[in-house]
């Protein structure tokens, strides 16, 4: 918690991110359908909140919490991890719950060990990721909430504004399916390429770049070694995990995905293996983040975080 609140202090002028980028990307139904659970999930409001009250009168533990005492979880220096830990972790262990980190550093032996149940839940990855995990592996990997996330901005390499872009440019940004669809996004939000029109935002390639008026060279890396290189690049593209492991104030960002202009599948999501997502334990997990106590806490953060609705 130290650590988060240190880094969120140094973080203050994240703000910028409200206002940072201008049109609207993500439809409203797709706004909704992100902060809400999936499919076949219970609504956590009503039902797991009602449990939470419900103890046993020895244990104090509540229904869920009996049947499914220890919670495993992916445990990173990340952002979103870092907020579980200080905000939600608390208000579960009130109702019985206890919690072990699992230290898994690379995002495909995370899903493969969720799939594997050696992890109950993490919340290190957006829709758009687990979507494509599902489909390469034939796993059923559940995004069932959407939580508060951190955006995807462009910081500067040896460029230090976004007017200085000149032709032959080199930008950086991550390799795989889901994040290279969300910087092309980016990217022609801020008017540096046009992509075809004709594609979902969230299946961009680099293939579908309609026009590149600065002929920019695209170089795509493994997210979390761009910060180590940025100087060989004019832009890069950080995901708010990458920036937030490599200590970089996110108030520095030239642009960012701002609250209007997130698609819904980029934002984190709270994501359990499918099998178990209609659990009571999962829905006290759920009940926790839309709690009163946690909508308090984040009030006490920056306002760097793009918060669903019903944390506004």
């Amino acid at each position: 918690m130290k650590k988060l609140q240190k880094a969120i202090l140094t973080m203050a002028a994240g703000a910028i991110f409200a206002t940072a980028l201008t049109g609207c990307s993500a439809d409203s139904g797709k706004s909704a359908a992100a902060e809400t659970t999936t499919a076949g999930t219970t609504t956590a409001e009503g039902t797991a909140a009602a449990q939470a009250a419900e103890t046993d009168g020895t244990s104090g533990a509540t229904s869920g919490a009996k049947d499914h005492p220890e919670i495993k979880y992916r445990r990173m220096p990340t952002a979103t991890s870092d907020l579980f830990e200080a905000g939600v972790i608390p208000i579960l262990e009130k109702i019985g719950y206890t919690f072990t980190p699992v230290e898994i550093t690379d995002s495909i032996q995370r899903e493969i060990a969720l799939s594997e149940d050696e992890i109950d839940m993490h919340v290190d990855s957006h829709t758009a990721f687990v979507e494509s995990f599902n489909k390469d592996q034939g796993t059923e990997l559940a995004p069932v909430l959407a939580i508060p996330t951190v955006p995807t901005g462009i910081y500067s390499g040896t460029k230090d504004s976004l007017e200085a872009v000149a032709d032959g440019d080199k930008v950086a940004f991550p390799n795989d399916a889901s994040n290279e669809a969300r910087s092309l996004q980016l990217l022609s939000e801020i008017g540096f390429i046009v992509m075809d029109e004709g594609v979902e935002p969230t299946q961009y390639t680099t293939a579908d770049v309609k026009e590149n008026p600065h002929n920019l060279e695209f170089v795509e890396m493994k997210g979390g070694t761009i910060a180590g290189v940025r100087t060989d690049f004019a832009y890069i593209i950080l995901r708010g995990s990458d920036a937030y492991n490599a200590g970089i104030d996110f108030g520095t960002a030239l642009a960012a995905e701002s609250q209007k202009d997130i698609l819904a599948d980029n934002r984190m999501q709270l994501v359990v293996n499918g099998k178990h997502k209609d659990e009571t334990w999962v829905q006290d997990v759920i009940a926790a983040y839309k709690s009163e106590e946690f909508k308090e806490f984040m009030k006490g953060e920056s306002s760097f975080w793009i918060l669903p609705d019903y944390l506004q």
